[in-house]
């Protein structure tokens, strides 16, 4: 690996990373406390098994999401 590729896989790991963190910010200010509980129960960017939502637990996200929406 030379130089060049390291700056750019370094440069590039700190883009989706701070990204990630800046997005993450941006929805629990749109999304608030729904999305704060959402956040602690799934997976960010490494899949962390103790994270997944169940199936019961999926199905009330998306409720509620879908009830959100109606007028």
């Amino acid at each position: 690996m030379n130089a060049a590729m390291l700056v750019s896989a370094l440069a590039i790991t700190i883009y989706f990373v701070a990204g990630s963190w800046l997005e993450e910010k941006k929805l629990i200010a749109i999304h608030g406390d729904t999305y704060r509980r959402y956040w602690e129960r799934v997976p960010g960017l490494l899949p962390l098994p103790w994270k997944y939502l169940r199936s019961e637990e999926v199905k009330v996200y998306l409720s509620r999401r879908v009830a959100q929406r109606v007028p």
